[in-house]
């Protein structure tokens, strides 16, 4: 038997209108079109999605790879290469 996609009224298997609220009853391999259209537009934009993700991630491991392994940064100031643990750089002051 048919449910009503509006009101969730059980109906007649020949129903063509729902008897509480007067809504078209879909045949149900018109929903299963529909749920099978959506279900795959949804995986690919799932897919899309992880591929995106993995492509961020990949690229944050790297940033923290090179920045942990560094043993020296840059000056913001005089671009002054100095020792990963300066807070203040030896040629121009500026803090870091």
């Amino acid at each position: 038997m048919p449910y009503c996609s509006e009101c969730g009224k059980k109906n007649e298997d020949d129903a063509k209108y729902c008897t509480k609220c007067g809504s078209h009853i879909a045949k149900s391999s018109d929903f299963e079109k529909d749920i099978d259209q959506f279900a795959e537009e949804f995986g690919r934009k799932a897919e899309e999605f992880g591929k995106r993700m993995e492509k961020k991630a990949k690229e944050f491991a790297k940033s923290m790879e090179e920045h942990t392994t560094s043993k020296t940064k840059d000056c913001p100031e005089c671009k002054e290469e100095l020792d990963c643990d300066a807070n203040f750089c030896w040629k121009c002051g500026k803090e870091v």
